[in-house]
C-alpha cells in the first residue's frame, strides 16, 4: 500500500512539473498561475503547495529540469569521444536538434533573460553550471595546440558564440520568418541553417 502511495505521489509531482513547464513557457513566471497549473495537471491546487511549497520553488525546479535536459544531450555527444572539427560539428548539430525538439526550453530561457536571470541567479551554481562547457573549451585548447584551430581563437568566446548563434535561430524564428518571408521552423530550412552555422563556426575557428 505504501509503495502505491509513493508511486502515485511521484506521478502527481511529474504531472505538476509537466503542466508547470507548459505554463511557464507560455506565460513566464509572472504570467503563469498556480490555478492554471493545477487545472492542466488535473490535480488539487493544495497538492502543488504540499509538494513544492510555493510558485518560486516550482519554477526553479522546472528551470533546473530544462537545463539538465540540455546537459544530458551534451553528455551524449561527449560520450562519442570525437575531437577537433568533428566535435564542433556534432555539438552544433546537437544544439539545433535539441532546440528544435524542446521549444519549452527556448521559451523559458527567453522569459528568464527578460527577467535578467532573476531566478537563475538564486539557484546554486552546482545546479546550473554545465561541466560540458569546460570540456568543450579544453578540447578547443587541445585543437589549437595540435594546429587544428587557429592559435588566436579564444576558447571561451568561441563557445559563447557557438551557443548564441545556434540559439538565435530559435529565439528569433518568428520575427525572422516575417522579415525574410519564409518559415524558419521548416525542416528543410533548419537543415540549411544548421549547415550554414557549422560552416561559419568552422571557418572562424579552423586553420
Amino acid at each position: 500500500m505504501e509503495f502505491k502511495r509513493e508511486k502515485n505521489s511521484e506521478k502527481s509531482k511529474q504531472d505538476i512539473l509537466n503542466a508547470a513547464e507548459e505554463q511557464f513557457a507560455a506565460k513566464g513566471f509572472y504570467g503563469a498561475r498556480i490555478d492554471e497549473i493545477a487545472k492542466q495537471a488535473n490535480i488539487n491546487k493544495r497538492m502543488i503547495y504540499e509538494y513544492f511549497v510555493n510558485k518560486e520553488t516550482l519554477y526553479k525546479k522546472v528551470l533546473f529540469n530544462v537545463y539538465k535536459r540540455l546537459e544530458i544531450a551534451e553528455y551524449e555527444i561527449l560520450e562519442q569521444k570525437v575531437t577537433g572539427v568533428d566535435l564542433i560539428r556534432n555539438i552544433i548539430s546537437m544544439y539545433f536538434d535539441f532546440l528544435q525538439n524542446n521549444p519549452n526550453f527556448v521559451s523559458i530561457l527567453m522569459w528568464e533573460n527578460l527577467n535578467k536571470a532573476a531566478y537563475l541567479n538564486e539557484m546554486p551554481s552546482s545546479e546550473v553550471e554545465r561541466p560540458t562547457i569546460k570540456f568543450i573549451k579544453e578540447e578547443i585548447r587541445k585543437g589549437k595546440q595540435a594546429g587544428i584551430f587557429k592559435p588566436t581563437i579564444d576558447e571561451e568566446q568561441a563557445v559563447i558564440s557557438l551557443i548564441v548563434v545556434c540559439f538565435a535561430n530559435f529565439s528569433n524564428r518568428y520575427t525572422l520568418s516575417k522579415l525574410f518571408a519564409q518559415n524558419l521552423a521548416d525542416e528543410n530550412l533548419l537543415k540549411i541553417r544548421k549547415q550554414h552555422t557549422i560552416d561559419i563556426m568552422t571557418a572562424y575557428m579552423c586553420n
